[in-house]
């Protein structure tokens, strides 16, 4: 099967809100830089289509999900100008097959980095950092796929939401504190008033969201450099497991051993 009906068939089941095959189970050569090569067409596709390129999601960071979904390791894809909302934006959940709540810290960069920087360095190259949601989905029933297949498929992206943003800069302790914060901190997830799960920093490659930058910047100089964005939201993968949504619940992301105020969100 060529990459352009891979891409064509991807598209088509995520508009019509129908599930896919798996590129893998057609193509037994179907491997990741095939899927980044069906990724850019999708992009180019939806580009025409006046879905601007307005950041990137990085998945699959978390290292205690690996085993539940079969992928060890990150994942890359674009989001757009109709996929990352604002905080009063509201989102549309129902679009989607089989949707998932994950909390996730972001960053903006306002210099290009190099993956050869000190973490300290990485920080210096960003303007903003934050916290959002991802609505991520799957057009492959249950969940049940390989890492080719997800990266093909839009990087399992819904959308993303935007729900509070600091200034690097202006970051209390200043970028030395605010990276040993990011290497150290926890989230309490609350959902309609129920505890969900307390993820930790860590969970993310091991060392934090900071880590994840590293992984995308080097990611995009090895391989996609169109991707190395300034001034757009870069997501870091989720703290948490990645939980079942539905329109109308509740949650609260509460922070510990880091600057951000607790949250309140509903979808």
């Amino acid at each position: 099967m060529k990459n352009i009906s891979i891409s064509k068939a991807l598209l088509k089941c995520l508009h019509e809100k129908k599930y896919a095959e798996l590129p893998s189970s057609l193509d037994g050569k179907f491997d990741i830089n095939i899927a980044y090569q069906v990724a850019k067409e999708i992009c180019e596709a939806r580009n025409l289509q006046g879905e601007k390129l307005e950041g990137i999601k990085v998945g699959f960071t978390n290292m205690n999900i690996w085993k539940r979904y079969n992928v060890n390791v990150p994942i890359f894809g674009p989001m757009y100008s109709t996929t990352v909302k604002d905080y009063n934006d509201k989102l549309n959940i129902n679009k989607y097959l089989e949707p998932k709540f994950e909390p996730e810290i972001y960053f903006k960069l306002n210099k290009y980095p190099s993956s050869k920087m000190t973490d300290q360095e990485l920080l210096d190259c960003c303007s903003h950092f934050g916290i959002g949601i991802e609505i991520v989905q799957s057009v492959f029933k249950g969940w049940e796929f390989s890492a080719p297949d997800a990266i093909a498929a839009f990087g399992l992206h819904g959308q993303f939401k935007k729900l509070k943003e600091i200034n690097v800069a202006r970051y209390s302790g200043g970028i030395e504190k605010l990276r040993r914060s990011l290497s150290n901190f926890s989230l309490t997830l609350v959902k309609n008033g129920e505890v969900v799960e307390k993820g930790h920093a860590s969970n993310i490659l091991g060392k934090g969201p900071v880590g994840s930058l590293r992984a995308y910047v080097l990611f995009c100089e090895n391989n996609v450099k169109d991707w190395l964005l300034l001034d757009k939201p870069i997501t870091t993968g989720t703290i948490t497991n990645a939980y079942d949504v539905h329109e109308g619940e509740e949650y609260l992301l509460a922070f510990e051993d880091i600057s951000i105020e607790t949250i309140k969100t509903k979808v």
